[in-house]
């Protein structure tokens, strides 16, 4: 191979990331769905142990139905694990559902009553759905600048 075919080779590479980047936009459902699973993962913790289960089960019942909805809409599910400078907004959102959690557990007694409990719901649901739309928009710029 010479310099040119390698040269026309990463050109096209380069091309279909740019591509894959104006692809790679997702309606604000598609990121409240995000935010939805991970109040219902804290909501399931709190919860009596019969509850536990079946609201775990829920949740990747919306993780299957998100994989495939977006395959069929968009012929990919891109997973929120990529290399490039996504890491750290993953970061966040797992230092944010910890902070939730450690904050129920310490302050609140009778989540299911406490107003505290409903408030850290609504911050971790809000949250969660704002860091999905950031990852959308730093994954994009990867692609766009050909880091991803």
């Amino acid at each position: 191979m010479d310099n040119y075919e390698a040269q026309s080779a990463l050109d096209a590479v380069r091309d279909t990331d740019r591509l894959m980047a104006e692809r790679m936009k997702w309606p604000l459902w598609r990121h409240a769905i995000v935010g939805v699973m991970m109040a219902a993962l804290l909501l399931g913790i709190v919860l009596p142990f019969d509850w536990q289960i079946p609201i775990s089960g829920l949740v990747l019942l919306m993780v299957f139905l998100v994989i495939r909805d977006d395959k069929k809409r968009h012929g990919m599910f891109v997973s929120g694990y990529q290399k490039g400078r996504t890491g750290w907004v993953l970061a966040i959102q797992f230092a944010l559902f910890v902070a939730a959690l450690l904050t129920t557990n310490t302050w609140v007694d009778q989540p299911l009553q406490s107003p505290l409990f409903w408030g850290i719901e609504a911050i971790l649901l809000v949250g969660s759905t704002a860091l999905s739309v950031l990852w959308q928009k730093v994954y994009q710029a990867d692609l766009k600048a050909g880091r991803a």
